[in-house]
């Protein structure tokens, strides 16, 4: 009903801090929003440093200001100056660093630091951080105390003195005595007037000190790229003892001209690139093991890749497209013929902390060359096609493979319901895709740039062991694609929901390797897929929701929540405090679930591990900050809330009229008359321009169905989802009125009212105000419904296209048109549930 917030649930709130004296202080909020956290994962954080990462999670958020001054706050005392500002002048840490400047000092001083979940009781924890004093002796405390009244402390360390000539980490460590379901406020105190400082790398974890050069000692050598020469060719797979041992012929920097006596081999501390003289193709292992069947890896609770083995597993092989699905065997892919042995291979490049080798492949139709680049620290191999290669074919047979969806809901494959005629398909992806590896404890990812319009897909198998054996990439002109492997126990996982298991909450055999946003793709009951962001549990009892490039949320300890599409519901999926993953499937006569539920990690939490990989880390880390923002559409992906909503004008209006102070009161009034319009005429464009959409897609596909009859009953599939646009106008016409008709009643209440200071003036005020609340729900709801048709549509159409590969002509300028109507919501369009 023209409500305020498009959810019946709490904003998250900032922590309020205490002062020394039990003073309160005014707080900075500390920004939840995830917008530039979703697309973080930092250089160096994707090279060297992701090797360096401690074992246990660090629960500050953007520890060495990487990402600026994003979740940081300076609190000051009364009469206190004192600010600071990020900045590339030294760092101890990174390239970054934070610069606090104190003036003048008054009370309790400076308290420079970070909001973040408070610790459990009995558990031991180290807050410790790097300073560096400028200009002359500076003297600091490290001081954790509850975010919220009564402001007790957790810890606070002895006045410590820092010197200008060198970095000097400073620690607390400490038993936490009780519970703080507020959360905790950690910082660096200071009240020495005309002090300046500089720290960096705040790190707070659960466990004793460890120095951070001992956990740095080993990582950047690690993460360096080395090239092998086996010296024989295998005739199989490199077994994981081989890939251990590495006791292979290492190739001196500066041989371009080397000649490889056996396999060459590109290996980092993440991956192992075998090219096999006896495989048309690069296998890429991963350094990481399956542990499998969601249970939780060996090691620390929470900690990505925990119980790492020696050896690796083979995640793909990447070849030429054309490749032969299978060792030994397969058919012609779907593109161009297959490759049949490697012919050559040469270093192609030794620069930047990369290696790069050049392998050349015999085909039926004529040679094909790629280049695979591996990095230091990286977890993925870069590809660039050469000679007569005009796509990656990558070949990791999975039955469940994903397209993710930014501004929809994403495409799940499940290739044992996939239709045993098809044997090959054209997939609806524009920049990536997922093959969900066998054993629940790997994802390869394929990116892309340019964007591709379709991706090739081949299967195999029947029942239950069908699977996609491949995906085969076009490069587009002047393109490259990159493969990563994203491993970790568990790091995804398929749970089965049946009909009957509606609003029953169940665990589920899974625990979250690491902290994340972990997406949740519904099975619906019509076959398509519906996309959730599971919620966390907090300490507190209460949920947080953070959207991909929005604020966070609070949910209450019953979840329960309003769209306005579903109305209230209890949130179907979330993740309790011991990390348990946990659903409860929708009992709605809107949506129904019934199949596989698959999920897996979407993008960062601010206690996201610097060494955990995400989908969006790997598409920032392979196109780079600028293509990733764009490919993503960040600025479309905001909601847009403008005027007042109508019911916030009622219960604004209706309390000055019932005091009698609307004449005194005029030009607040006038104000919010002038706001509530401004809000109904943006709901009522944003419905337009989807009542557009559907309108043009009708009139396309009645031109399509012309042009191919023989493809009439999927096209009559699509006009019937798309003629639910209008039915759901024609259900509200009379309700909503038009904005024309909406000013009239706002200009009749203008001239009747605003200046009636009678008895019957806050009865007619109600009956005014009542009158645009269901003017302002009824849109409201409305457009929450149009947006969920439209999603309909683009996902059906995508399906369509990949069965039927004749459909993808039909249905590309839909689904490029879908997005642009979907950008940039209305904030009761319920864009994320």
């Amino acid at each position: 009903m023209g409500r305020v917030r498009r959810f019946r649930s709490r904003p998250v709130k900032p922590a309020v801090p205490r002062c020394v004296g039990r003073r309160r202080r005014k707080g900075i909020r500390v920004s939840p929003r995830l917008v530039t956290a979703a697309l973080v994962l930092l250089a160096g954080a994707l090279a060297p440093a992701a090797a360096r990462a401690a074992a246990t999670p660090n629960l500050f958020g953007n520890p060495s200001f990487e990402l600026g001054s994003e979740g940081w706050r300076m609190d000051k005392g009364k009469g206190t100056v004192a600010d600071f500002r990020v900045d590339a002048a030294e760092a101890a840490d990174g390239r970054h660093s934070a610069l606090v400047s104190i003036g003048e000092v008054g009370d309790w001083g400076s308290q420079f630091g970070q909001s973040l979940d408070g610790g459990r009781r009995g558990k031991t924890y180290t807050f410790a951080v790097f300073v560096k004093a400028v200009g002359g002796p500076v003297t600091v405390r490290l001081e954790i105390e509850r975010a919220a009244n009564p402001y007790d402390r957790a810890a606070r360390s002895e006045p410590q003195t820092v010197t200008p000539d060198k970095w000097q980490e400073l620690r607390v460590t400490f038993t936490a005595e009780k519970d703080f379901a507020e959360g905790w406020f950690a910082y660096v105190s200071c009240n020495q007037p005309g002090a300046k400082y500089r720290c960096d790398m705040f790190r707070l974890y659960e466990g004793p000190y460890v120095p951070r050069e001992v956990g740095e000692r080993q990582g950047p050598a690690d993460a360096a790229v080395r090239l092998y020469d086996t010296g024989t060719a295998a005739a199989r797979p490199l077994p994981p003892e081989a890939l251990a041992a590495r006791n292979w012929r290492p190739v001196p920097a500066g041989q371009s001209g080397y000649v490889f006596a056996g396999d060459a081999v590109l290996a980092n501390d993440r991956l192992t690139v075998v090219l096999r003289r006896q495989r048309a193709g690069a296998e890429v292992y991963s350094a990481a093991p399956s542990a499998g069947g969601g249970q939780a890896a060996a090691g620390l609770p929470g900690q990505a890749g925990a119980g790492r083995a020696a050896g690796g597993t083979l995640r793909a092989v990447l070849s030429p497209a054309g490749a032969p699905l299978r060792e030994g065997g397969g058919s012609e892919g779907a593109k161009g013929a297959r490759a049949e042995r490697m012919a050559s291979v040469k270093i192609a490049g030794q620069e930047g902390g990369a290696v790069a080798l050049e392998a050349a492949f015999a085909a039926g139709g004529g040679p094909a060359s790629v280049i695979y680049r591996l990095g230091m620290g990286q977890a993925f191999v870069e590809t660039e096609p050469r000679g007569g290669t005009a796509a990656l074919a990558i070949e990791a047979p999975c039955r469940f493979t994903v397209l993710p969806d930014f501004f929809a809901d994403d495409i799940v494959i499940d290739a044992s319901e996939w239709p045993a005629a098809v044997a090959e398909a054209e997939l609806p992806a524009d920049h990536f895709l997922l093959h969900l590896a066998p054993d629940g404890g790997g994802i390869v990812m394929a990116v892309w740039n340019p964007a591709a319009d379709v991706v090739g897909a081949a299967f195999t198998g029947a029942g239950q062991e069908r699977r996609l054996v491949r995906s085969v990439v076009p490069y587009g002109k002047g393109g490259k694609v990159w493969v990563a492997c994203l491993e970790g126990s568990a790091i995804w996982h398929a749970h089965p929901v049946a009909a009957a298991d509606a609003g029953k909450v169940a665990a589920i055999d899974w625990r979250q390797p690491f902290p994340a946003q972990w997406r949740l793709d519904w099975r619906r009951k019509d076959g398509l897929t519906d996309s959730w962001e599971m919620v966390t549990e907090g300490q507190d009892g209460r949920f947080t929701k953070v959207g991909l490039f929005g604020e966070a949320q609070t949910l209450p300890a019953d979840r329960k929540r309003w769209t306005t599409v579903l109305g209230n519901f209890a949130y179907p999926c979330w993740i309790d405090r011991g990390g348990r993953g946990h659903v409860q499937p929708l009992r709605s006569k809107v949506l129904a679930f019934e199949g596989p539920a698959v999920l897996y990690p979407i993008s960062r939490a601010r206690t996201t591990p610097l060494e955990a990989f995400t989908v969006v880390d790997v598409v920032r880390a392979t196109l780079g900050v600028g293509p990733c923002e764009y490919v993503l559409d960040v600025e479309g992906q905001r909601s847009q809330y403008k005027g007042r909503a109508t019911c916030a004008n009622r219960d604004f209006l209706n309390p000055i009229f019932e005091k009698g102070e609307q004449r005194r009161r005029r030009a607040e009034v006038e104000q919010s008359l002038k706001e509530v319009m401004v809000f109904v005429r943006h709901i009522r464009d944003r419905v337009e321009q989807y009542v557009a959409f559907g309108r043009w897609t009708l009139e396309h596909l009645a031109q399509q169905k012309k042009a191919h009859p023989h493809l009439a009953a999927q096209i009559q599939e699509l006009e019937r989802l798309a003629r639910e646009i209008d039915a759901r106008v024609a259900a509200r016409r009379d309700k909503i009125k038009t904005p024309d008709e909406a000013q009239r009643m706002v200009d009749e209440f203008r001239a009747t009212v605003l200046d009636n200071t009678g008895p019957d003036a806050p009865a007619k005020c109600k009956s005014f105000t009542a009158a645009v609340v269901e003017i302002g729900g009824n849109q409201d709801e409305l457009v929450g419904e149009c947006r969920w048709a439209v999603k309909v549509v683009r996902q059906r159409a995508g399906l369509l296209a990949a069965v039927d590969p004749r459909m993808a002509e039909v249905v590309a300028e839909i689904r490029r048109r879908s997005q642009q109507v979907l950008r940039n919501p209305a904030g009761h369009e319920g864009a994320q549930h």
